[in-house]
């Protein structure tokens, strides 16, 4: 798993990037011909993660209903994000990689529910969850490097 995490951080990384290097109004611009803008699909990764690894798990997550509700699977962006959600989101994107690295070595996830996603993956593991996720934030870090050409 050392290599998951691994690739886990690196595409964080990016991600991080995003928030660092684009204007808040350019963050939340949603070109024509796109349903979604580039900080949607930063709370996207956050919430879809919480959901595939912690919720798969039968835990509590570390992200609140509210933020699942605002950017969980068949959402879009209803209003604009703003500085204050920026800088949670920022905080979000960083700090639950360690604290889920920390969680799978202390042997948090004991049971996990199995699911087939929509695109066809079965998850049958924790283990399953956490490497699907990479695949599902790389498609995500796809569309956001679509986007920003017409931001």
């Amino acid at each position: 798993m050392e290599a998951t995490f691994k690739t886990w951080k690196t595409s964080r990384g990016i991600y991080l990037n995003f928030l660092e290097n684009y204007k808040l109004d350019q963050l939340n611009k949603i070109p024509q011909g796109f349903n979604n803008n580039l900080i949607w699909n930063i709370g996207h990764v956050i919430v879809a993660q919480q959901g595939l690894v912690y919720k798969g798990a039968g835990l509590q997550g570390h992200v609140s209903d509210e933020m699942f509700g605002k950017y969980g699977i068949g959402t879009k962006p209803n209003e604009p994000v703003s500085a204050l959600e920026q800088e949670e989101l920022k905080s979000l994107l960083i700090g639950l990689i360690e604290q889920t690295e920390s969680d799978y070595d202390s042997g948090k996830f004991i049971t996990f529910h199995e699911k087939t996603t929509k695109t066809g993956f079965h998850l049958s593991t924790v283990e399953d969850a956490i490497v699907f996720n990479n695949f599902h934030e790389g498609l995500h870090l796809g569309y956001m490097m679509s986007i920003r050409k017409f931001v």
